[in-house]
C-alpha cells in the first residue's frame, strides 16, 4: 500500500519545501509497507524531540529501539535488526520532526546494506530516507533501479514519481503518477494528483481531487493521522487560492484528527493571520514551534511580533532562525530554500543566501528554486538574471500570491511599473494575506507605484 504520508505541499513561504509533493511510508524487514500518520519530510531541529507528540507512542517507539540496538550491538552484521532500528527511528523522526532521528535512521540502513546486499525492504527504505533528508536525485536513482528489478514495487515506483517533481521534472512525475493511478488508485494517489493539477495553475480539478482523496481516505477506513493529512492538503490548497474559510475549516479538522499535526497548526497560523486574527496565529505558531522548532515557522513567529509592536520578541525567534542556519550541513541541506527567503526578506546574508539558492538550483530545478534563485538574485541588485529566473518560475502557471508578488518586484526593478502593478494587483487579490510580512510589503509598495 502507499501511504500519503510525506507530501510536502509549502510554498516558499510555506517552505519545504514547501515545495512539492511526496509521499511514502516506512517499511520493515519483511519488506512490507506500514501506513503512518501523516507529516513531512525532514523537519525540525537535530536532537529536539516534539513535547507534544504521543507519550505512548514515543514511549513504544523508544522501547523498539532499545531491543533492535542492543541485537546490532550483540551482532553488528544483523542486518535485519539493522532494518528494523531504521525503520523505528524513520517512525520517531515523524513524531518529533528531528533531523538527528532521520539520521540515525540513515546510518542504520546503511549498516544494513553494508551486512547484506540486495535487500529490498532496506533498499526501499533507504530511498525514502535519501528523500527524507533531501537528497531527491539519490532517492530517484535509487528508486529507479528497484522498479527496473521490480516493476510491481509501487512504493519504489511512487518515491521516483515523488522525487522527480521535488527536481522539477514535472513530466516525468505526471507519467508515473498516471501509472499509480491506474496500479493502484487510492487516496495517496489522488492527493498526488490534487497537488500537481494545482502547479499547473488548474484550481478546481486541484480541489475536486483533493475532496476526492478525503472521500477515499474516509471510505478506506482511514482515521486519525491517516485521514488528517487528506484535510490538511485541502486546507492547503483553499488557502493558496484565497479560500480562507475553508482553510480554516479543513485545518481544524486535521487539527482534531491529528491534534499534533504541525503541518495543519502551521496552516492554520497562516490562515488566522491572513484574516487579520494575529494573536490567535501566534498563539498557533507556538504550538507548532513547541512540535517542530522550523526555521519557516520561527521566522512567521518573528514577524507576526514584529508586525504587533514586540520587536525583542522578533528578534529572538530571528535569532534561532540564524542558530539554525550555522548547522552542521545535513539541517542546512534540509532547511537551504527556507533560509535563503529568511535571508532576503529580513535583508540579511544577501550574498551568501545568492550562493545557497544558486547551488540548490543546480541539482534541482522547480518552480520554487527558480523563485528563490530569483529572489535573491534581486536582493543582489541583478533584475534581469532575476527576471530570467522568474520566468522559470511561472512556467506552468501556477496561482501563487507570492510567486506574483516576487514577480513584480522584479518587474518595478526592470522599470516596469504597470506590469509591476498588474503583478502585485494579482498577488492580493488572490490571497490579501498571502504572507504576514510579505504582503503588507506588498500593499505598501503598490502604493508608492500607483499613477
Amino acid at each position: 500500500m502507499i501511504s500519503s504520508q510525506h507530501l510536502v505541499l509549502r510554498r516558499p513561504r510555506l517552505l519545504a519545501v514547501l515545495g512539492a509533493a511526496v509521499v511514502f511510508v516506512a517499511v520493515n524487514a519483511l519488506g512490507q509497507t506500514l501506513l503512518q500518520p501523516p507529516g513531512q519530510s525532514a523537519a525540525g531541529v537535530a536532537g529536539v524531540s516534539s513535547p507534544s507528540a504521543s507519550d505512548d507512542t514515543l514511549y513504544r517507539l523508544d522501547e523498539a529501539i532499545a531491543v533492535w540496538t542492543a541485537n546490532l550491538k550483540a551482532d553488528p552484521q544483523d542486518f535485519l535488526s539493522a532494518t528494523n532500528l531504521a525503520d523505528q527511528y524513520y517512525s520517531r523522526g515523524r513524531l518529533t520532526g528531528s533531523v538527528d532521528d532521520y539520521a540515525r535512521a540513515q546510518a542504520a540502513v546503511t549498516q544494513a546494506l553494508a551486512a547484506a546486499r540486495d535487500q529490498v525492504a532496506a533498499e526501499t527504505l533507504d530511498a525514502l530516507l535519501k528523500y527524507t533528508l533531501h537528497d531527491f536525485q539519490g532517492a530517484a536513482d535509487e528508486a529507479t533501479r528497484l522498479v527496473a528489478a521490480d516493476p510491481t514495487a509501487r512504493q519504489a515506483l511512487a518515491t521516483v514519481g515523488d522525487s522527480e517533481l521535488e527536481l522539477g521534472h514535472y513530466a516525468h512525475a505526471s507519467t508515473v503518477f498516471a501509472q499509480l493511478a491506474t496500479a493502484q488508485p487510492g487516496a495517496a494517489v489522488t492527493a498526488r494528483l490534487a497537488h500537481l493539477a494545482e502547479l499547473n495553475g488548474k484550481d478546481a480539478q486541484a480541489d475536486a481531487l483533493a475532496a476526492q482523496a478525503i472521500g477515499q481516505a474516509a471510505g478506506s477506513g482511514a482515521s486519525g493521522s491517516a485521514g488528517a493529512y487528506y484535510d490538511y492538503l485541502a486546507g492547503y490548497l483553499a488557502f493558496v487560492e484565497g479560500h480562507l474559510a475553508q482553510a480554516d475549516g479543513h485545518f481544524a479538522a486535521a487539527i482534531a484528527a491529528q491534534p499534533t499535526s504541525y503541518l495543519a497548526i502551521d496552516g492554520l497560523a497562516k490562515t488566522r493571520a491572513a484574516e487579520g486574527r494575529l494573536e490567535e496565529a501566534i498563539g498557533l505558531y507556538q504550538e507548532a514551534i513547541a512540535i517542530v522548532p522550523q526555521p519557516e515557522y520561527l521566522a512567521a513567529l518573528g514577524d507576526l511580533y514584529a508586525l504587533t509592536g514586540r520587536q525583542v520578541l522578533a528578534n529572538q525567534q530571528y535569532a534561532t532562525v540564524r542558530a539554525i542556519a550555522s548547522l552542521q550541513a545535513l539541517q542546512a541541506q534540509v532547511y537551504n530554500r527556507q533560509l535563503v527567503l529568511f535571508d532576503v526578506n529580513h535583508g540579511e546574508n544577501l550574498q551568501a543566501a545568492l550562493t545557497l539558492a544558486g547551488n540548490e538550483l543546480a541539482v534541482r530545478k522547480d518552480i520554487y528554486g527558480w523563485d528563490a534563485d530569483a529572489w535573491a538574485l534581486l536582493a543582489n541588485g541583478r533584475a534581469a538574471d532575476a527576471q530570467l529566473a522568474m520566468n522559470h518560475a511561472l512556467a506552468l502557471g501556477t496561482h501563487d500570491a507570492l510567486l506574483d508578488y516576487h514577480a513584480g518586484m522584479i518587474s518595478h526593478a526592470l522599470g516596469n511599473d504597470a506590469l509591476a502593478r498588474q503583478e502585485l494587483t494579482t498577488a492580493l487579490a488572490l490571497n490579501p494575506g498571502f504572507d504576514p510580512f510579505q504582503a503588507v510589503q506588498a500593499r505598501q509598495f503598490l502604493a508608492q507605484i500607483a499613477p
